[in-house]
């Protein structure tokens, strides 16, 4: 039974509110006939429905709250009977369907991996083994991560074997290579851990997984906030102290995405970790705070939890790192003001006793000098 309370928009960052609409709505709740209705009044809207940027969206506020648990399936269900609406002989499953057929097999095959449909799955990859390649914005990396969000260890290992072996006795040593360090970093972002174990038992060194950014399997992990996952690998493998390709630790990555109960992890399992600068000279508050103008969705609310934590002293002694200047000469309260970042985060900042509001960055420039010279004005809120 689908809960009886839905919200229906959030504040990103950037002071920014987004919506859900009707038909992400009925989709969620697996309301069929309704969607079909919706896609009469507008086509346009089945944009929306599959657009991957919304889903992961709708993900982030509705698929990873637990009262919402059966959104994916839900939306799994309202996909295949639009696939089978879509068949030129009353769904008899002969012929070319308009659905795939207009370029939608990528958004089926993420939403049916999502849920965990292993027939669903295997029903799409029988009609064309090379969607699970992805289609349009789907790709298999994005493929293989629902399949890990699913926790589904079935629906991951078809799609996995598809990608592998889809190009038969060709398949070279580099190819086979590149898909498993896209699934096992699938894993660690999709929160799978018992997926992520079966990847990595016969692995000599995890370390050698890194991504196009240079992040580990924990970056990885630790940007999703899969706080399982971050614990499993802290106590298993030597990747605390590593860094990507701009000298970002985890804890750079967790505190930019707003993940509390990560950066606590963290914290608590290497302290050394506060006091560490990326290629830019940025601690950890330096990237919370950047977490705030990122240009992609992201709940601010859980940006100003972690900030109010790290102020109050919870995580760590916020006076050692509260004046600690970047490569540009800016504390993190620069940072705040400067990008005209969220008002409330620039009020926690000056509660800090500590804090010198007479520091100057490369451009002599205090935090108090940008305030004057109206370089920052408070986002105001009806």
């Amino acid at each position: 039974m689908p809960p009886s309370y839905f919200p229906l928009r959030w504040e990103s960052t950037g002071d920014q509110w987004w919506y859900a609409s009707p038909i992400d709505l009925a989709a969620a709740n697996g309301h069929y006939d309704l969607v079909r209705e919706l896609l009469h009044f507008d086509t346009n809207l089945l944009i929306k429905l599959t657009s991957l940027r919304r889903i992961r969206r709708l993900e982030t506020v509705w698929d990873d709250d637990e009262q919402f648990a059966d959104v994916a399936k839900n939306r799994s269900k309202v996909a295949r009977k639009l696939l089978l609406a879509g068949e030129p002989n009353n769904g008899n499953g002969h012929g070319h369907n308009s659905l795939i057929r207009a370029g939608y097999g990528g958004w089926l095959l993420y939403t049916a991996a999502s849920a965990g449909d292993v027939g669903f799955v295997k029903e799409l990859l029988k009609r064309d083994p090379l969607l699970v390649f992805g289609e349009g914005e789907y790709g298999v990396t994005d493929i293989l991560y629902a399949a890990a969000r699913s926790k589904n260890c079935e629906v991951f290992q078809v799609l996995l074997d598809f990608t592998i072996w889809s190009k038969g006795d060709e398949i070279g040593s580099v190819f086979k290579w590149e898909m498993m360090n896209r699934a096992v970093h699938g894993a660690a972002r999709g929160g799978s851990l018992e997926i992520l174990k079966r990847l990595v038992e016969d692995c000599g060194d995890v370390v050698m997984y890194r991504d196009l950014q240079g992040c580990t399997l924990l970056h990885s992990a630790c940007g999703r906030g899969q706080t399982e996952v971050v614990k499993y690998l802290i106590e298993s493998y030597d990747l605390i102290g590593l860094t990507d390709t701009q000298g970002n630790t985890a804890l750079h990555i967790a505190a930019y995405n707003g993940h509390l109960r990560v950066v606590e992890l963290l914290v608590s399992s290497s302290p050394s970790l506060i006091a560490l600068t990326n290629s830019y000279g940025d601690t950890f508050l330096h990237t919370t705070v950047a977490g705030f103008r990122t240009p992609g969705f992201r709940r601010v609310d859980q940006q100003i939890e972690l900030m109010k934590h790290i102020v109050s002293g919870k995580i760590v002694n916020v006076d050692d790192i509260i004046n600690v200047k970047n490569n540009d000469g800016r504390t993190a309260l620069h940072v705040a003001v400067i990008e005209n970042i969220h008002s409330d985060l620039v009020e926690l900042l000056m509660t800090v006793r500590s804090i010198d509001l007479n520091i100057k960055d490369i451009d002599q420039m205090t935090p108090l000098i940008s305030l004057d010279n109206g370089r920052y004005q408070p986002h105001l809120r009806s």
